[in-house]
């Protein structure tokens, strides 16, 4: 609906409209009956957040690709800062990031209240298409509240009046934790690919917000039509901060390793003016977590950049084997012959050497007599190259297999599968239960291990009659 050609609920504000929620701020009221007492309970009242404002603060576009645990504890380098907001009853930072499955969003906040995210999945803008998210996460401890709601706003079905939908999008979609930070709040989230068009990759273009109320309110919900501003952002596997003439790209040969791989990282200093700079030393370091695992290695004598032109400088680390598999994060600084820093971040992960999974066909065998069943494991190889690898099957004692339990498997390339086929035989006598079938892929001392579970279920012949 539209009153005076203004849309209805529009913004908390100086400017007028703070009165377009409900009239529900009422004092709790006595009313005397006989003898009796009835106490009427004040309602909260609803509030409706200025999406014709964009957020004011200064924020970094660039959302580097990480992957944090969703466990409600900020760690300091688990998650790179968004903006930060200083004014209001709450007041907190919130975060941002990304990986190939999800797209992560956190506050921490001084005070507890309510964390209201809006995302323009696509970063087409507002009342386009079928991607504009709202979550709303309740203050801790809330009662009567649930504790993540959810509504896309589609503007695909209806173009002329695009619609809030509460049922595409379930609260359980979305990895969300809570807990407690001194007297105010953090909050984590996960919204995983595909939800609301959550598409992470590469380059792709997002827009956010994230606001903050205080406890007692209640998020209200835009008239449909209203248009939202939000903030644009990249999202990038690597982020760099320059300075006025030198701009530094760092990239990674391979993002993606394992223990005891070689990491190799090249910085590109660009000098965009005609003037040569000197470049006193540059700095590769890891962050966090992966100072563990990478060399702090730091250069003095380098090449100047000449004008126009752009140096290149090259680093390489070997993983230790016994790094943990999980994501981290390289950085480069320079410091040039004024004094002035210029640095770049680059984000890579470590995964397995080898994964296996094992399938069995079929997995359902109903028991008449001895039965053929085949098993097949599957191995897959993150290592670069070609890799060789021994698989060992381990059935159940009393089932038949043929041929030799353990296996070699070849797999050519990296990210490449490997297959290996077992045949076994249940025995007639085996009786009605779940049985377990066990392979193991052991690489350059290592190993990693699947089980599948079989069903037997024995069929009893009828007895014909003499």
């Amino acid at each position: 609906m539209r009153q005076f050609g203004r849309p209805l609920g529009v913004a908390i504000g100086v400017q007028g409209l703070v009165a377009a929620w409900l009239m529900a701020t009422a004092s709790a009221v006595a009313a005397q009956q006989g003898e009796g007492q009835t106490q009427v309970t004040a309602v909260q009242p609803a509030v409706v957040i200025n999406y014709r404002e964009r957020p004011r603060m200064p924020f970094d576009p660039q959302r580097l690709k990480l992957r944090p645990v969703i466990d409600g504890d900020i760690g300091a380098t688990e998650w790179t800062p968004l903006y930060t907001v200083s004014e209001g009853p709450v007041t907190g930072t919130v975060y941002m990031n990304w990986d190939d499955d999800n797209v992560y969003l956190a506050a921490r906040t001084n005070q507890v209240g309510w964390m209201v995210v809006d995302l323009d999945a696509a970063g087409d803008g507002w009342l386009r298409g079928a991607d504009n998210l709202e979550i709303a996460v309740a203050p801790l401890g809330a009662s009567g509240t649930p504790p993540l709601t959810a509504r896309l706003l589609d503007a695909v079905a209806n173009r002329d009046v695009p619609a809030w939908n509460t049922s595409v999008v379930s609260p359980q979609q979305i990895q969300c934790v809570v807990r407690q930070n001194g007297g105010g709040q953090s909050v984590e989230m996960a919204i995983p690919r595909g939800v609301a068009g959550v598409t992470p990759r590469e380059g792709a273009q997002m827009g956010v917000r994230v606001d903050f109320l205080p406890t007692g309110t209640v998020p209200a919900a835009t008239a449909p039509y209203e248009p939202h501003l939000l903030l644009d952002v990249t999202l990038v596997e690597s982020r760099s901060t320059g300075v006025t003439g030198v701009v530094p790209r760092l990239s990674l040969e391979d993002s993606e390793l394992v223990p005891g791989q070689v990491l190799h990282a090249t910085l590109d200093l660009v000098n965009q003016v005609d003037t040569r700079r000197t470049v006193r030393s540059v700095t590769w370091t890891g962050v966090g977590p992966a100072q563990n695992y990478v060399k702090l290695l730091r250069e003095v004598n380098i090449p100047p950049v000449l004008g126009l032109k752009t140096l290149r400088l090259r680093y390489a680390t070997p993983l230790p084997e016994a790094t943990v598999p999980g994501f981290y994060q390289l950085t480069v600084s320079a410091v040039l012959d004024d004094g002035s820093e210029v640095s770049a971040t680059a984000s890579f992960s470590v995964v397995e050497a080898f994964t296996i999974q094992l399938d069995a066909d079929p997995l359902d065998i109903a028991l008449i007599g001895p039965t053929n069943v085949k098993v097949t494991a599957i191995v897959s190889s993150a290592a670069p190259g070609f890799k060789k690898a021994e698989v060992t099957l381990s059935p159940p004692a009393s089932w038949e297999l043929k041929g030799k339990p353990r296996r070699s498997v070849n797999i050519h390339r990296e990210n490449g599968v490997g297959r290996v086929t077992y045949g076994l035989t249940i025995p007639s006598v085996t009786q009605t239960g779940e049985y377990r079938v066990s392979a193991e892929v052991t690489w350059r001392g290592r190993s990693w291990a699947a089980h599948r579970t079989i069903k037997v279920t024995r069929v009893e012949q009828s007895r014909q009659a003499p």
